[in-house]
């Protein structure tokens, strides 16, 4: 009884180790993109079941299990996106990644064909990401043109499909993406943003990441050249966004993201004058603050816009 009781407790221990990978807290930080697609559908009747059941399977099966995945291979031992103390990581960890992926998908599809589809497409890069085979995440390049596509375009086609869900038969492949150009800016845009900071999201790891012979893009470009990629990437996507905001006459909205972007950047500018005199957990917790101020501002303020629209 007692062994069985041991290997009971340290069985439970190990899932709950697990469940901490899944950094569920950090899916805040990507709703913004799922509402922002949302917001380009602008459907006459807004599905509103639909899209609460789309937004949960995106943002606690799919985002939870890629989190735990891309632990299990990189078994960081330093601060990783939303903990500064990850939790050692054994095979409980992949088992729950693979089966929150696998209800992701079977979800997905039970939703819509073409959003079941784009949650496929997005677990498939999430391997190519994250697997030793692949391993893009070590290819600058590569990593970045999976982030562009997973993070930034998918996620936004992943609200459009939702908010665009009817009863009947839907044409493919046309009416997975947004009509016209200012669809594609809009999605594009979103993903330029997107891409813009995703080397921050690894500059404080560059010291253990070359310890380890990980070839980042946040390595690759060094503390100067993440910090000048985010400025000018991230600009180029904002701007996209407030033409597409000023195209569709939201200025309020358009003002209001002006002002915060204008202090995100200066909120920025200032980390990186210290950077070089800090810790990695206090530029973490730098990092943590922009990104979960950046989600709860633009996720609100997107949802305003689509609340606003089914009005």
């Amino acid at each position: 009884m007692s062994q069985q009781a041991n290997i009971s407790v340290g069985a439970m221990a190990s899932l709950r180790r697990a469940l901490i990978h899944l950094r569920l807290r950090f899916s805040i930080v990507l709703s913004p993109l799922f509402l922002w697609g949302v917001y380009l559908a602008d459907p006459a009747v807004m599905p509103w079941l639909h899209l609460l059941a789309a937004y949960l399977i995106i943002h606690i099966p799919l985002y939870g299990g890629m989190n735990a995945f891309n632990s299990y291979y990189d078994r960081d031992e330093g601060p990783i996106g939303a903990l500064l103390e990850p939790p050692p990581v054994d095979r409980t960890v992949l088992v729950l990644a693979l089966l929150c992926k696998a209800l992701a998908l079977l979800a997905g599809f039970a939703i819509d064909i073409r959003f079941g589809l784009l949650v496929g497409a997005g677990i498939i890069l999430s391997v190519l990401y994250s697997h030793p085979h692949f391993h893009w995440k070590g290819r600058p390049i590569l990593a970045a043109v999976c982030i562009f596509v997973m993070q930034g375009v998918i996620a936004v086609l992943w609200g459009w499909t939702a908010a665009t869900w009817t009863p009947e038969p839907v044409g493919m492949p046309g009416r997975m993406w947004p009509p016209g150009l200012l669809g594609a800016l809009g999605v594009f845009s979103a993903a330029l943003w997107t891409l813009g900071f995703y080397p921050l999201t690894g500059v404080y790891q560059i010291a253990q990441d070359r310890r380890m012979n990980v070839r980042t893009l946040a390595v690759a470009l060094d503390v100067n050249g993440s910090f000048g990629f985010a400025a000018v990437v991230a600009l180029l996507g904002g701007l996209g966004i407030f033409l597409v905001l000023a195209a569709r006459g939201a200025y309020p909205a358009l003002i209001l993201s002006a002002g915060y972007v204008l202090a995100a950047t200066v909120f920025t500018w200032r980390w990186y004058r210290r950077f070089a005199t800090l810790s990695d957990r206090e530029n973490q917790h730098i990092l943590m603050r922009l990104s979960y101020s950046n989600g709860w501002v633009f996720a609100l303020l997107f949802l305003g816009l689509v609340l606003w629209q089914a009005r």
